[in-house]
């Protein structure tokens, strides 16, 4: 069966963004979002973190994460079936009981269980709780300010988005574990352990465990 190919968003130009900009409002703060919106802004495009958000599914016990500034990047409940999303960003919030949203998980999904998503629209300083890996993705200064969503052996996903990367080496209460490298075309994925710092850009994903109390 061939797979289905989506356009993306960012290709459209001419009547079709016309009518995108017209039902949705803008492409970054749209006026509301649903599964027509996702599958324009996220299946269009190449998503390694599935890759690696498998990879440490397969590799560790996690039972429940957290991804603080999230928007409606729903890949990691690919992976995990107990997922909290957080953003303060609004009209996002009927996404996640969209039925056609759990439709479109439980076709992709690696886990026999049911999916548990929760979301919350509100700042991740607000929310508490206590998970076993911890996704800082381009949403700020998650390794310092969400250690309160943390537990001695919990695990930190980030890239250097807003620096985030730079703060985890620098935090004695994180041990670095490795990074994620891809090859052919991020087809292919591998993890480092303990390699080197492969660069610091955003898309190079760090692992590190969480040590302190």
């Amino acid at each position: 069966m061939k797979e289905k190919v989506y356009t993306s968003v960012f290709d459209l130009n001419g009547k079709e963004l016309e009518q995108f900009i017209e039902k949705y409002g803008d492409i970054f703060e749209p006026r509301h979002v649903d599964f027509e919106y996702y599958k324009m802004y996220y299946l269009g495009k190449y998503d390694p973190l599935i890759h690696i958000f498998n990879s440490l599914a397969q590799t560790y016990e996690i039972k429940n994460v957290v991804y603080p500034g999230s928007f409606i990047h729903i890949s990691p409940s690919f992976s995990f079936e107990d997922v909290t999303y957080i953003d303060v960003y609004d009209n996002i919030e009927e996404f996640f009981t969209e039925p056609d949203i759990k439709k479109y998980l439980n076709l992709h999904k690696i886990y026999k269980d049911e999916t548990k998503m929760t979301f919350y629209h509100k700042s991740y300083t607000e929310v508490m709780g206590s998970y076993d890996l911890i996704i800082s993705s381009n949403s700020g200064s998650i390794s310092i300010d969400c250690k309160h969503l943390m537990k001695k052996g919990s695990l930190l996903l980030v890239n250097n988005g807003h620096s985030d990367a730079d703060n985890a080496f620098e935090d004695d209460d994180y041990n670095y574990i490795g990074f994620f490298k891809f090859s052919g075309n991020k087809e292919h994925i591998s993890f480092i352990i303990e390699g080197e710092r492969e660069s610091n850009k955003s898309n190079t994903y760090y692992l590190f465990e969480y040590i302190g109390e």
